[in-house]
């Protein structure tokens, strides 16, 4: 009795993954025969692309320990501090170029703040998040049309503000991947990094088969035995 019980529920089982498994594919192929949503504004997409970078850089000057601020893998680079506020920097530098204003605070002259400026993680931390905010600000006060503006660029030359704004873009790209090496030179794992675990853990293979085995009822080792949880481990 006992035996034919847990064949039953086995049975209930491998239906309800089949339901599911079926469920999720006819959901997919659904999605995939649909016709792509229209491209958003262009300005709404520099600012998704301003935010996504700005906040990655936000997040790791938030994160990452004050006693390592000073920190920097060779000799003759930026320490961690010193590339936030560089890239954070130039972002200035190009926002008051393109909105002809003088936006954000007094950082001396160029793109290379001084830490006797900025001395604790807190100054720091809050120049880049201001950077980001009046950045953003910006290109959606202008719009589409403020893409299509020129205004003064490097070289003494007149360029295309959609181009100014991915030039930044691509800037702050690059000390973001400066930074991932500093993270990692400390053991340490990039906050960005981190998210992304945490949402493949979240939706992995041992989560979905785990959430079915106890709407079964069913203990994994009781009824699988160990060999399962091994290959599931």
């Amino acid at each position: 009795m006992k035996q034919s019980s847990k064949q039953s529920g086995l049975a209930l089982f491998a239906v309800t993954l089949l339901f599911i498994v079926g469920t999720s594919f006819y959901g997919l192929a659904q999605t995939q025969t649909q016709p792509p949503s229209p491209a958003r504004s262009r300005s709404d997409e520099m600012l998704d692309a301003w935010n996504a970078i700005g906040n990655k850089l936000i997040a790791m000057a938030e994160d990452f320990p004050e006693d390592k601020y000073d920190f920097k893998v060779q000799k003759d680079e930026r320490t961690f501090a010193q590339n936030l506020l560089h890239a954070a920097a130039l972002d200035f530098v190009i926002i008051r170029r393109v909105s002809g204003s003088n936006l954000g605070p007094d950082f001396g002259e160029g793109d290379n703040p001084s830490r006797d400026v900025f001395k604790t993680k807190a100054d720091v931390v809050k120049f880049v998040q201001e950077a980001v905010a009046d950045g953003a600000k910006v290109i959606q006060q202008q719009g589409d049309a403020g893409l299509d503006k020129t205004s003064k660029f490097f070289g003494n030359r007149l360029a295309h503000n959609s181009y100014i704004w991915t030039f930044a873009i691509e800037h702050s790209g690059e000390h973001y991947g400066q930074l991932v090496v500093y993270y990692r030179a400390n053991n340490l794992v990039p906050p960005d990094s981190r998210r992304n675990q945490a949402q493949q853990s979240q939706h992995g293979h041992g989560m979905f088969f785990e959430g079915l085995l106890s709407i079964q009822g069913f203990d994994r080792q009781t009824s699988f035995g160990s060999d399962a949880v091994n290959a599931e481990n």
